[in-house]
């Protein structure tokens, strides 16, 4: 029974007898099922028969029942004689082995080579290859968890695939992330345990591809990669996805696929085919789609008429679509929802844009080669989500919160960001007492993981889009929310300085109400607010307190110059150096001002401002160096002697570390760095400020040589260790301290705005650091800060300005300061 069977499903024809030239008759065997001509006869010895087709790595060991029916086991070819027949190929389980053994057989001639049956081609072979492995049974566990052996099991995995993997085997063992997605993404999770190799890999390349059907042989180059699936197998594994819910098919469904979807999938010349039954004569795919999309838009069809057929233009169009399309595939809702949240979940911490923008599978490759190295080290227990959300609706409601600043980033219309900022405004209103002293209870550096922060930044940046509109209502909500912001104190409040100047401006240019202005610049300039970010404030109360106008009262506008003019810092406060120069014409350099030099050959060289000010600093003399890197040095020199204390794990401080790939401490950019570190941070200080010029070269060439050269962090290694060692030596142990200290105490603020060049004699170690402003330009007031406590720190700092009007502006000191 069972051999008749199994002679039944390979279709193997019976021996034929043909006649020798003698007239004798002579049996031969046809072991192809394409071919009626043998190439071998089949020896009959059991003994020694044995064709292995195993795999090396398959253990069945039931050898007992040689002639059972075919199971869903691993099986392995065998040629045997049998009672029934000599031309019957038996399947029986066996122990596989690690060799291939052909089957004996008489030569006929003395070339003929041996030859192997392969069951997946259905022919004769001159080489033994190994059979497809039964995968389902390998990968399928009954109890739905892989065990901790996890990366040893999937060697054969690609590195893409396994980046899935391993998130979902690290949430699947993690009772605390497991609570913050909901049932049905978990329940769909497990099974991606149960998938058949290589299902996983499609399902992950669909992910990150573009959202659309993929045609099946498209479906099963995605999924085979650089190896060949064959047909059976794959239709098992898709069949198995797609019953699991991961992937989405279109067979039998009209309505699965819309015109455009079909339209999308279909090369010219299969549109051709289709428009050629339906009597459309084209050229080119646009005139295909065209005439189709008219041909189905049409509600009458005249064959009706003679037919008495009831079938509209649409019907006939989307199934000869369909028909011509064959089997479609894509992944399903469900499962795009699922690893959505489980990339956001899994890499909370990141950037991301980077899974938005589908960067994340390069970074993940790069930092295994080591192009990009992230300075978080292995040996660093990470924090994750469950520091932040507590229950699945929690992280749900920031998801969605996310979900709607990413529809403020894709709209195109000042129409509809102001849409979206009044629903944003709404649901910043609805937030519940206990939503607030929830977000108040954790560390600022983990709010912006919250709705409220997403809610406070997308609010923030609606003020600019109201104005653009000019018209009353808006203008009135654009100073609601600006009160809104002014009066929260959970979110941002580095920002709230210049949310009152803000304000004040709209009142003044757009309401004409002075008084309500200096009201705003005095509330802001009395309140608690640090006194660097006051400084954002003063030059509007300034112009405000200065300007002439009858609305402001004596008494009002006596107290707002006060404020404005306390501890304020001019321009004309430093020294300047004034460099008369014609720029060349801007027309083919994008704007960017350029100044025409001479290289020591005579040849003409264009540079921007500040290389040209590098270059007429050291032709002077008293510089033999320069670098044009604002603030990139400083942030070198403080990343470098301070390495260890900016990424160490604080016993008892959580969140600060979320995800292998981030390049800074979540603190790193609040007023808790400091004082999360403050003990360490001051005794470094000490250390820097007394250690002699040999200690402190070697500290930093220890620490420059201890990272490695593709490392991301706030070291800029294109400057070179020899220059931060010269700027250092320049600069002697005490003022690197004093820079340093800055940097440490707010470096949110302090990092940007340090002067534009680093000048300095490596033979006198005299320092200069310059910012360059061209004739239209002005200095922020970081800038300004940075400058004065360069100077307070008794370091020779200055403006330089080049161009031919660089005297116009009053604020600019004169030439004659120097």
């Amino acid at each position: 029974m069972h051999v008749e069977m199994i002679t039944d499903y390979y279709k193997i024809n019976r021996s034929k007898v043909v006649q020798n030239m003698d007239g004798t008759p002579q049996k031969r065997y046809n072991l192809s099922l394409k071919s009626t001509t043998p190439n071998k006869m089949v020896k009959t010895d059991q003994t020694v028969d044995v064709i292995d087709l195993c795999s090396d790595e398959e253990t069945d060991t039931n050898t007992d029942n040689t002639n059972s029916a075919i199971k869903s086991s691993p099986m392995c070819l065998r040629f045997d004689d049998s009672d029934t027949t000599n031309s019957t190929i038996l399947y029986t389980p066996k122990t596989p082995t690690n060799s291939y053994e052909s089957t004996p057989k008489k030569i006929n001639s003395p070339g003929t080579s041996k030859k192997f049956f392969s069951p997946t081609k259905n022919r004769l072979v001159n080489t033994p290859q190994k059979a497809k492995k039964n995968l389902h049974n390998m990968f399928n566990s009954s109890d739905g968890a892989l065990d901790e052996s996890f990366p040893d099991e999937f060697k054969s995995y690609d590195d893409k695939t396994m980046f899935l993997l391993k998130i979902i085997h690290n949430y699947l063992y993690d009772e605390p992330l497991r609570k913050l997605l909901p049932e049905s993404v978990h329940n769909l999770l497990s099974k991606t345990l149960e998938v058949v190799k290589p299902g996983m890999r499609l399902i992950c390349r669909l992910f990150w591809r573009k959202r659309c059907w993929y045609r099946r042989e498209d479906a099963k180059k995605i999924a085979g990669g650089d190896n060949n699936i064959d047909d059976p197998h794959f239709e098992f594994m898709i069949n198995s996805l797609v019953e699991q819910g991961f992937i989405k098919y279109s067979a039998n469904d009209v309505n699965c696929m819309t015109f455009d979807d079909y339209v999308e999938v279909l090369k010219l010349n299969e549109l051709k085919d289709v428009c050629k039954d339906l009597n459309i004569k084209v050229k080119t795919k646009q005139e295909a789609i065209t005439s189709l999309k008219n041909f189905i838009s049409r509600t009458v069809n005249i064959s009706n008429y003679f037919k008495g057929e009831k079938s509209s233009n649409a019907n006939r169009g989307m199934e000869k679509l369909r028909l011509k399309a064959g089997k479609c595939y894509r992944l399903s809702e469900s499962a795009d929802v699922t690893f959505t949240k489980l990339y956001y979940l899994m890499y909370f911490g990141i950037d991301y844009s980077i899974i938005r923008e589908s960067k994340l599978e390069l970074i993940l490759l790069n930092s295994k080669v080591k192009k990009e190295i992230y300075p978080i080290n292995d040996d660093i227990t990470l924090d994750n989500a469950s520091v932040v959300f507590n229950t699945s609706d929690e992280f749900e409601s920031y998801m969605n919160a996310y979900k709607i600043s990413q529809k403020w980033h894709i709209a195109n219309t000042t129409d509809e960001k102001i849409v979206i900022s009044s629903m944003v405004y709404s649901l910043y209103k609805n937030l519940s007492e206990e939503e607030w002293n929830y977000y108040k209870s954790l560390p600022s550096w983990l709010r912006k993981y919250t709705p409220g922060h997403i809610y406070i930044k997308l609010l923030e940046k609606s003020v600019p889009e109201l104005k653009k509109m000019k018209e009353k209502k808006y203008i009135k909500q654009a100073l609601k929310i600006l009160t809104t912001l002014i009066q929260q104190s959970a979110f941002r409040q580095h920002k709230k300085s210049l949310w009152y100047a803000e304000k004040a401006l709209i009142l003044e240019k757009h309401e004409n109400s002075y008084e309500k202005a200096a009201e705003v610049l005095l509330e802001g300039l009395k309140s608690d607010i640090e006194e660097d970010c006051k400084c954002e404030m003063r030059p509007r109360a300034f112009k405000l307190a200065t300007l002439k106008c009858t609305e402001l009262s004596d008494e009002l506008r006596q107290q707002l110059l006060q404020c404005a003019l306390l501890n304020s810092v001019k321009e004309n406060d430093f020294e300047a150096k004034h460099i008369y120069k014609q720029p060349t014409e801007t027309c083919n350099n994008r704007g960017k001002i350029k100044f025409e030099t001479l290289t020591s050959d005579g040849s003409r060289m264009f540079l921007d401002a500040e290389e040209y000010c590098i270059e007429e600093y050291i032709n002077t003399g008293e510089y033999t160096h320069g670098g044009h890197w604002e603030g990139r040095i400083i942030s070198t020199i403080f990343f470098v002697l301070f390495w260890d204390i900016i990424y160490v794990r604080l016993p008892g401080v959580r969140g600060v570390f979320l995800s292998q790939l981030q390049m800074f401490p979540q603190d790193l950019f609040t007023d808790s760095f400091y004082v999360n570190r403050k003990a360490l941070i001051d005794d470094r200080l000490r250390e820097i400020s007394n250690a002699t010029e040999s200690e402190l070269l070697t500290w930093i060439q220890e620490t420059w040589d201890a990272r490695p050269e593709g490392e991301l962090s706030g070291i800029t290694r294109s400057i070179g260790v020899e220059r931060v060692k010269a700027v250092c030596r320049c600069l002697g142990g005490a003022a690197t301290s004093a820079l340093c200290a800055r940097l440490a105490k707010d470096y949110r603020r302090t990092h940007s705005g340090f002067p534009d060049l680093t000048l300095w004699n490596q033979i006198t170690k005299q320092i200069k650091f310059v910012e360059v402003k061209t004739d239209s330009d002005k200095p922020s007031v970081k800038q300004l800060q940075w400058l004065r406590y360069l100077v307070d720190a008794g370091l020779r700092a200055e403006f330089c300005y080049v161009g031919t009007n660089t005297t116009r502006c009053k604020a600019r000191a004169a030439p004659q300061h120097l």
